[in-house]
């Protein structure tokens, strides 16, 4: 109970003032509310896995939910448990953990247990599973949270995602009083300025630890980008996989992002053995929020058994990895002298729709490819079953031909991003990237 107590201060009276999670929120110009606080059912029992990137605040979320039960919900601080898995190397050790803070807490009251990167022991689940089983948990509502995504029984937990800021959140935070301003219909008004916002946005992502520190300096800190790349080699290392091989791989992304690419040229030249391997190491990168796979569509589905093409989830990702195999000093200086390389922005272009696209889970995202005439519509959204074609021109002038595209692989209706263009071609919408990426989920 001793080692218990550390974690959770609020027990001995201490509230949550010396938090240094909390305090940290305190100090941040610039703040996100998350939205968990309002997915969770605070007045009943109930299992919740929360997920997502490094960074994007999972655990100040759970820091920011203790302090509501406290402060609003008025909850007795010895019913609410919070523990890191850092330093637990077993699912026994977190097992008892549990059962002496339940032993210990008033029975005809809701307990509740918030258990962060939980992922970080192995089997978890099912040590878990026995805690349920036995009963021990019937009047407690438990949050667990990981930085990996992992399987999760339908019915047995609420998946709670999330995700980086999107190019709206962002200009939301930024510039608050702009923001207000920018409607669908008043784009054109406002179109220069949203564009020096995006360059920045480009730059920063959507994680707010690189949001923060660029408004607060003007720049990107070196310590903010070594942090993220801390965390993802600890958490790469902690699941046994070789963080040199992580790397090689990475680099091969790099260099063919946005491109078809199989299992066998991604394995090339590394230390992967096989194009499994390759595969393996795709698959936990994107479990951990680092990278998307697109399969290419096959008679509307995507296959595995046609060559794939490989994004990161957030351009912040990108610039990171991207400076680390450059060898790099000063990410931010080399992230901004290289971003407007044509050759490294449209890249960044197909990258960002991307990154905005698969922010909604219920989207399946593939692509369209003629593969003897080498033709392709860059995105497939299906939403339901409706299936959504994005062919990107933003440094490309649009013809009829690109009309032709899209009548090829079967579509009537489409978009097409431009650079500043705005108008429409029958039922296809030409959409400047910026407008695209401010509203773009209201644009299917």
């Amino acid at each position: 109970m001793e080692l218990l107590k550390i974690q959770n201060p609020w027990w001995q009276g201490e509230g949550l003032k010396f938090d240094p999670v909390l305090l940290q929120y305190a100090r941040n110009k610039i703040k996100s509310r998350p939205t968990v606080l309002d997915q969770i059912d605070f007045k009943r029992p109930g299992l919740y896995f929360l997920t997502g990137p490094r960074g994007v605040g999972k655990t100040t979320s759970l820091k920011l939910i203790v302090k509501k039960l406290i402060e609003e919900e008025k909850i007795k601080p010895s019913q609410i448990f919070y523990y890191s898995c850092h330093n637990l190397d077993s699912a026994e050790q977190l097992n008892e953990m549990i059962k002496l803070f339940l032993n210990q807490v008033n029975k005809k009251q809701r307990a509740f247990i918030l258990i962060d990167e939980v992922a970080m022991i192995k089997n978890w689940q099912t040590g878990f599973n026995h805690l349920q089983k036995a009963g021990k948990l019937k009047n407690a509502l438990i949050i667990f949270s990981s930085s990996t995504l992992e399987k999760i029984a339908d019915g047995q937990m609420k998946l709670i995602i999330m995700n980086s800021l999107d190019f709206r959140e962002f200009i939301s935070l930024i510039n608050p009083t702009f923001y207000e301003k920018i409607k669908i219909n008043n784009y054109a008004s406002w179109g220069e300025k949203i564009g020096y916002y995006l360059d920045i946005y480009f730059l920063t992502g959507g994680f707010m630890p690189a949001i923060n520190d660029y408004q607060k300096n003007g720049a990107i800190r070196q310590t903010v980008y070594s942090n993220f790349l801390y965390w993802l080699s600890a958490s790469i290392a902690n699941i046994g996989r070789d963080i040199a091989l992580t790397r090689q791989i990475m680099e091969k992304i790099i260099f063919s992002l946005g491109q078809p690419v199989g299992y066998k040229t991604l394995a090339q030249k590394t230390k992967a053995k096989t194009h499994l391997t390759a595969a393996e190491y795709l698959d936990f990168l994107e479990k951990m929020f680092v990278i998307k796979t697109v399969y290419q569509a096959d008679e509307g589905r995507p296959t595995s058994r046609k060559a794939k093409k490989v994004y990161f989830q957030d351009q912040f990702i990108f610039w990171l990895f991207y400076s680390n195999i450059h060898g790099s000093l000063n990410y931010w200086q080399l992230a901004r002298e290289h971003l407007h390389d044509p050759a490294v922005f449209s890249r960044l272009v197909e990258n960002i729709i991307l990154s905005h696209l698969i922010k909604d889970e219920k989207n399946k995202i593939t692509y369209w490819r003629d593969n003897i005439k080498k033709r392709e519509i860059n995105f497939l959204v299906k939403t339901g079953k409706e299936i959504t074609p994005i062919l990107i021109r933003y440094d490309k002038a649009i013809t009829e031909a690109d009309l032709k595209i899209f009548k090829q692989a079967g579509f009537k209706k489409g978009i097409i991003i431009s650079k500043d263009e705005l108008a429409s071609w029958a039922e296809i919408k030409i959409i400047p990237l910026a407008y695209f990426l401010m509203f773009y989920n209201k644009l299917a």
